[in-house]
C-alpha cells in the first residue's frame, strides 16, 4: 500500500471503530477484506441502485449500500470473491444495511491530438516529438484517470501536450467516449450503454447524412454470414444499423435503438449477434460503440 493511501485510510479506520456506518467505513473494510483492491467506490441506496439488466440506475433502493472495486489486475471480482467479501462485511454491518458488490463501469476516452511545432526551435525529429506527445497522453491517463471520482480535464491535458516540447506552438485535442459491449451470442438481446455524460446534439437531425455522433466497430448477426454491420444515429435519437457497399452505407434498420443525448444513454434493441470483428487491429469478443460528448471535460457518476 502506498504512503498516500495509508495517510487517507488510517484516520478513517480509526474513526470507523470496528463498524460500517458511512460510505467511508465500507471503503476501509472493503480494502481490508480484499487486499487486491486498487481503488474502492461506495454509494448508498439513496443515490441509486443496481438493475441486473440496466446496470446502475438512479432509482433509489434504501437499506442497501453498493460497493464497486477496481482490482490491481484490472479484472472484475469473481462470484466467489464477491460472496466472500459480503460475508466478511456482515460482521461490521449495523442495522439492516445490505451490501451489494457492483462491477465498475469503464468508459474509455479516445483522444486525437493535432499539434504544430517550430522545427527551428528543436533538434528533435517530427517522429520523436510525436512519440513524446503520445507518452504525455498515456501518462495523463495512467496517473490522473485510473481511479474512481477522477475527471478528465481537457484544458489540463492540452497544457501538458503544449509543454511536452518547447517547439510545440499549438495543439487541438478532440475527445470521443467509448464503451465495450459483450454480446450474448446465440440469442436476441437488448443492451444499455451508459456514458453518463451529455452527448453532442446541437439540433434535431444533426449530421444525419454523415452518421450522426455515434459509431461502432463491426459485428455479424445470425442469419447473415456475409455482411458486417455497424451502428450510427440520425441526430434525432434513433440508433441505426447498416452495412457498407464500398464506402456507401446501406441501412437495414433505422430504429435499431434509442439515443438519449441528454443523459448519455444508448439503448440497443434486441439483436442476435454471433461474432465481433477486429478492434484496433486485434480479434475481439466485444464490439465498441463510441459517442461524441457535449463537453470535452468528462465527469464520472457515482
Amino acid at each position: 500500500e502506498t504512503i498516500d493511501s495509508i495517510k487517507l485510510l488510517a484516520p478513517l479506520d480509526y474513526a470507523s471503530q470496528g463498524r460500517c456506518v458511512t460510505a467511508n467505513d465500507y471503503k476501509v473494510y472493503a480494502k481490508k477484506l480484499y487486499p487486491s483492491a486498487q481503488t474502492v467506490q461506495v454509494f448508498g441506496g439513496e443515490d441509486g441502485s443496481y438493475d441486473s439488466s440496466l446496470g446502475v440506475v438512479s432509482t433509489p433502493e434504501y437499506g442497501r449500500v453498493f460497493i464497486s472495486i477496481k482490482s490491481v489486475s484490472g479484472n472484475n471480482l469473481t462470484s466467489s470473491e464477491k460472496s466472500n467479501l459480503i460475508k466478511g462485511l456482515k460482521q461490521y454491518n449495523v442495522a439492516s444495511i445490505t451490501p451489494v458488490i457492483v462491477d465498475p463501469e469503464v468508459t474509455y476516452i479516445i483522444t486525437q491530438s493535432v499539434f504544430k511545432y517550430d522545427s527551428n526551435k528543436t533538434s528533435e525529429s517530427k517522429e520523436t516529438i510525436k512519440t513524446d506527445v503520445i507518452g504525455t497522453i498515456r501518462n495523463y491517463g495512467n496517473t490522473e484517470l485510473k481511479d474512481f471520482n477522477k475527471s478528465f480535464r481537457h484544458s489540463a491535458l492540452t497544457g501538458l501536450i503544449d509543454n511536452t516540447d518547447t517547439s510545440i506552438t499549438s495543439n487541438t485535442l478532440t475527445v470521443v467516449l467509448g464503451k465495450f459491449v459483450t454480446p450474448s451470442v446465440g440469442k436476441s438481446t437488448s443492451y444499455t450503454v451508459p456514458y453518463n455524460n451529455t452527448l453532442f446534439n446541437p439540433h434535431d437531425s444533426h449530421n444525419k447524412d454523415g452518421g450522426g455522433i455515434i459509431s461502432s466497430t463491426g459485428f455479424k448477426i445470425t442469419g447473415d454470414t456475409t455482411n458486417i454491420y455497424y451502428f450510427d444515429d440520425d441526430g434525432s435519437g434513433n440508433l441505426r444499423r447498416y452495412y457498407l457497399i464500398g464506402s456507401t452505407r446501406t441501412y437495414v434498420d433505422n430504429s435499431a435503438g434509442v439515443v438519449n443525448y441528454l443523459t448519455g444513454v444508448i439503448t440497443i434493441s434486441g439483436i442476435n449477434i454471433f461474432s465481433c470483428e477486429i478492434v484496433d487491429g486485434l480479434p475481439s469478443l466485444k464490439f465498441r460503440i463510441t459517442a461524441i460528448p457535449q463537453s470535452k471535460d468528462i465527469v464520472p457518476l457515482r
